[in-house]
C-alpha cells in the first residue's frame, strides 16, 4: 500500500511541475519585482521608468529635468490588455526632451507593441498595437526603424527623422496580434525596401516595395 501511495503521489507532483513550466513562452517570465529604466547621457536628462507589480508591468513614466511633474499612464492603457515584460524585449529610444520610442513583446503571447511618449503634456501618446518588432525572430527591422500592421497595409517610421513609408497588401488578412505568426510569417525591413510574406489559404504570399527613408 505505501508502494502504491508513493507512485501515485509522485505522478501528481510530475503532473504539477510540467503544467508550470512546460508552457512556451515568447521570453522568459520569471518575476520581476524591480522596475524597468531608461535615461539619457545629455545635458537636460530625460529618462523612462515601467514600474511593476505583482510581477506585471503597472505604469510607466517619462520625464526630463525641465518638466515639474513626469508623465504617467497604465500599461494596460496602452496594451488594452495584460502583458509580462523582459528586458530581453524591451528597448527604450529616447528623443532629448522631445519624445521617447518605447518598443517591447509581450512574454506571454509574443505580441509586440510601441509608443511613442512626447514629453510636451498638450500632445497624445502614440500607440502602436500591432508592430512588427525585431525581438521576434522571424522579423527583422532595421534599427532606426519602426514597423506595424493593420491587416491591411504594413507602415514603417524613421524614428530619427519622423519619414514614414507604407505598402499595402491589397486586400485585408484577418490577423489575430496575439497569433501573428497564423498570417505574418516573416518581415524584412530597411531604409530601401519592405518586404513581408504573408499565409493565406496554406501558401506563403510574398509582398514587397521599394522605399526611401
Amino acid at each position: 500500500m505505501r508502494l502504491l501511495f508513493f507512485i501515485f503521489a509522485s505522478v501528481i507532483f510530475a503532473s504539477c511541475n510540467n503544467s508550470g513550466s512546460s508552457a512556451k513562452t515568447f521570453c522568459d517570465t520569471t518575476c520581476k519585482s524591480d522596475s524597468f529604466r531608461f535615461k539619457n547621457s545629455s545635458n537636460v536628462v530625460s529618462s523612462v521608468t515601467i514600474s511593476v507589480k505583482n510581477c506585471a508591468p503597472d505604469s510607466v513614466s517619462w520625464t526630463h529635468g525641465g518638466l515639474s511633474t513626469a508623465r504617467q499612464v497604465a500599461i494596460e492603457d496602452l496594451t488594452n490588455q495584460p502583458v509580462r515584460l523582459n528586458a530581453s524585449a524591451l528597448s527604450c529610444v529616447i528623443n532629448d526632451t522631445s519624445h521617447a520610442w518605447l518598443t517591447f513583446n509581450d512574454c506571454i503571447t509574443g505580441r509586440g507593441y510601441f509608443f511613442k511618449l512626447p514629453f510636451n503634456k498638450t500632445n497624445d501618446v502614440n500607440k502602436m498595437t500591432g508592430a512588427l518588432n525585431s525581438f521576434d525572430p522571424k522579423f527583422s527591422v532595421a534599427p532606426d526603424l519602426r514597423a506595424y500592421t493593420d491587416r491591411g497595409s504594413i507602415y514603417v517610421i524613421d524614428i530619427n527623422t519622423g519619414k514614414e513609408a507604407m505598402m499595402t497588401f491589397k486586400e485585408t488578412y484577418d490577423i489575430d496580434f496575439n497569433k501573428i505568426h497564423e498570417v505574418v510569417d516573416s518581415v524584412n525591413v530597411t531604409n530601401k525596401r519592405i518586404y513581408v510574406a504573408l499565409k493565406k489559404e496554406g501558401k506563403v504570399v510574398p509582398i514587397e516595395k521599394v522605399i526611401d527613408l
